[in-house]
């Protein structure tokens, strides 16, 4: 591949643009306490919710965070904003929130699950369950809330707290999708005991229960290389959860980096994307829509067509960049707004090509005057 057929792929920073018609926001983002009342008391959940710009009545994705690495005030809700934007994008309502106990949420987390000798997992799951079903209950209140459909997004204790909640009686739940769930016990966060197959039983154990007369569609996904639910303990909970009528697509991913237990991270959406896209698709929810792209993508020359696959599977917000002079292509991903990833996009066109550079796409839509840069660039 020649030199000046590079891709740089850069998410943060910030530089000043030159003018263009560029298309407006589409979605917006909201920083709320939300009240949720738990056994006849009230705490406030910290959350960040993104929804579409356009007025209307979405549909709820509620989105959770698994346990915290080492102080749990440090956890954020908008830790998760990659996975929330990416759902208004969608068409849903995401609302990613955290523990509490965790973040700026009062009360107290509760991470009582027995221990190896004496597992209760039960106790654990029962007791998220039922703060995640509380939030949903105040998040479809909410005026600009369609309250006939929910979609549950965990990560490890979060996927398994959503399929808590899924397996209620009255399956407050369309769908969930559950990435690297589970329960472990530990002394020190990240490593499980060993020795401890009477805890992973009672984790099955749950897991099956869950799955009794449930008809509601979930997708697993969880990766190889995964420290806290390794492939074999994954398909035990798997085979419980189907073998009582549940619904499970299952999907084990390749290797993830040095710890597959970090699917939740922004480089890991090429992995995530494709399965939860035709997840979505196959049980009719609203689903990312990148057809508008076709034609840009369709007069790229050979050696830039990898590199935008690539931005089809990233994280929104995300911008393309080309210059009249270079087919190279230049995008930025996983930003907090449409307006830093114009601007990231930009910078890195500017200082690639040393020419003057113009925005072709932000995250699914082309901008006017596209094809003038894209012919240009091919001659």
């Amino acid at each position: 591949m020649k030199q000046s057929r590079r891709l740089i792929i850069l998410a943060f920073g910030l530089m000043l643009c030159g003018s263009q018609a560029y298309a407006d926001t589409t979605v917006r983002e909201q920083q709320v306490l939300l009240p949720i009342e738990i056994d006849s008391h009230v705490e406030k959940v910290e959350a960040l919710i993104v929804r579409p710009v356009k007025e209307g009545k979405f549909p709820i994705a509620l989105i959770i965070n698994g346990s915290a690495p080492a102080s749990p005030s440090d956890v954020h809700a908008y830790w998760l904003a990659h996975i929330a934007h990416d759902f208004a994008h969608r068409g849903w309502l995401a609302a990613s929130i955290v523990w509490p106990g965790y973040g700026h949420s009062t009360g107290v987390f509760r991470g009582e699950a027995g221990n190896c000798a004496e597992p209760n997992v039960a106790q654990f799951l029962d007791v998220h369950g039922k703060e995640l079903g509380a939030t949903l209950a105040t998040l479809r209140e909410r005026p600009d809330v369609d309250p006939s459909l929910a979609l549950g997004v965990g990560i490890s204790i979060g996927g398994a707290s959503m399929l808590d909640l899924a397996a209620q009686p009255d399956r407050p739940l369309a769908a969930v999708i559950n990435i690297s769930g589970g329960v472990y016990y530990h002394k020190h966060v990240g490593t499980p005991e060993s020795n401890c197959s009477l805890f992973q039983a009672d984790l099955v154990r749950n897991f099956t229960k869950f799955g009794k007369d449930n008809p509601t569609p979930t997708l697993w996904i969880y990766a190889e290389n995964d420290p806290l639910f390794r492939p074999d303990l994954v398909e035990r909970m798997v085979t419980g959860y189907r073998s009582q009528g549940g619904d499970a697509d299952f999907v084990l991913l390749p290797p993830f980096g040095s710890n597959g237990h970090t699917l939740y991270q922004r480089d890991a959406n090429p992995l995530l994307k494709p399965h939860i896209e035709d997840f979505l698709r196959h049980h009719r929810f609203p689903a990312m829509d990148d057809t508008a792209l076709t034609p840009l993508f369709s007069k790229l020359v050979p050696e830039d067509r990898e590199g935008a696959e690539a931005y089809l599977k990233s994280v929104t917000e995300k911008a393309m960049a080309m210059s009249k002079e270079s087919s190279s292509i230049f995008y930025s991903y996983g930003a907090r707004s449409i307006k830093t990833a114009r601007h990231q996009a930009l910078s890195h066109c500017r200082s690639a090509t040393g020419k003057a550079c113009r925005i072709v796409a932000e995250n699914m839509e082309l901008i006017n005057g596209w094809k003038n840069i894209v012919n240009s660039s091919n001659k």
